[in-house]
């Protein structure tokens, strides 16, 4: 509005003209260009401000990269467990280290895709290509179906390598990613909604149905973004923080059950659309499953405020 309010000046001074007040112009050309001076700094200081995050929220974000550069440290070395399972030909073990290799990825998934390509490279599932044997259909997937549909390790040694690769690389890059508050936030909601609208069919480990192990990952990943905020936002709004805090226990309390050991069951649920010979009978019941679907929806409702809340665009 100030824009265009300054080059009105500019207009009634050529009408002054026409009648003959010429001594005018340069008074309202001084103006116009005080005033529109006067309007750019002003646009600039408020752009700056807008710009430049609180201190807290500003530590929330370093702390939290912190965390992924940590993640990041701990993926390597179970991804290596994994691999070297591949390239040794044992498949119960490498089977067994699948999930776990996993875990660090699916806490940090959001700032590790800050990285290029990473997820292409290492997630993509085997929709994304021509089939199983497109060639650029690797990372954990492709051996995944190798491990649990083919039950061999026979060929795998190639994408192990190829894995390794791929996460020395994100470890090394993580540490030059810019992470910024609004990453924080909108990671945290992210995390949530990918297990809501994408994982809770079963459709991203259907070969090996560890799905529950990537859920829990996810969850604790938006856990801490959350627990980084949890200052700043429990002082915007406090009522908030608490339905976000409530939520993720409650699905914590929800999927407790599925426990076995230091994992989980087989994600074997009623009319599959990805049916499998580790699902010989339902390991996870429809109401179960009803139940994650509506506290998912209440608690990727309530993230989805986080960023507005504390004034991050």
């Amino acid at each position: 509005m100030k824009r265009h309010l300054a080059w009105q000046i500019p207009v009634f001074a050529l009408a002054l003209i026409a009648a003959g007040c010429s001594s005018k112009e340069a008074d309202s050309g001084t103006d116009t260009s005080s005033s529109e001076s006067t309007s750019s700094a002003s646009a600039s200081e408020s752009t700056s401000a807008a710009a430049a995050p609180s201190p807290e929220l500003q530590k929330a974000a370093d702390d939290y990269k912190a965390y992924a550069i940590a993640q990041g440290d701990e993926l390597v070395r179970v991804v290596k467990v994994f691999t070297d399972a591949v390239r040794a030909g044992d498949l119960k073990a490498a089977q067994d280290a699948y999930a776990p290799s996993r875990q660090p990825w699916e806490r940090i998934e959001p700032i590790a895709e800050l990285v290029e390509d990473t997820d292409a490279k290492t997630d993509s599932r085997v929709d994304d290509f021509a089939g199983v044997e497109d060639a650029k259909f690797t990372g954990w997937h492709r051996l995944e179906y190798l491990l649990f549909e083919k039950n061999t390790t026979e060929g795998g040694a190639p994408f192990a390598d190829q894995l390794d690769k791929d996460i020395a690389a994100l470890k090394d890059q993580l540490p030059s990613v810019t992470v910024e508050p609004i990453n924080v936030a909108n990671g945290a909601a992210e995390l949530v909604e990918e297990v809501s609208q994408g994982k809770l069919t079963g459709e991203e480990d259907r070969y090996s149905k560890t799905d529950l192990w990537d859920f829990d990952a996810n969850l604790q990943g938006s856990q801490v973004a959350i627990d980084k905020l949890s200052g700043p936002l429990g002082a915007k709004d406090p009522a908030l923080l608490g339905k976000i805090t409530a939520g993720t226990s409650a699905l914590f309390d929800t999927m407790r059950p599925l426990r076995r050991g230091d994992g989980w069951v087989a994600f074997c649920i009623e009319n599959s659309e990805f049916p499998s010979p580790l699902c010989p009978a339902v390991t996870v019941q429809p109401q179960i499953v009803d139940t994650m679907k509506a506290q998912l929806a209440g608690l990727s409702e309530d993230l989805s405020q986080v960023a507005g809340v504390l004034g991050l665009k």
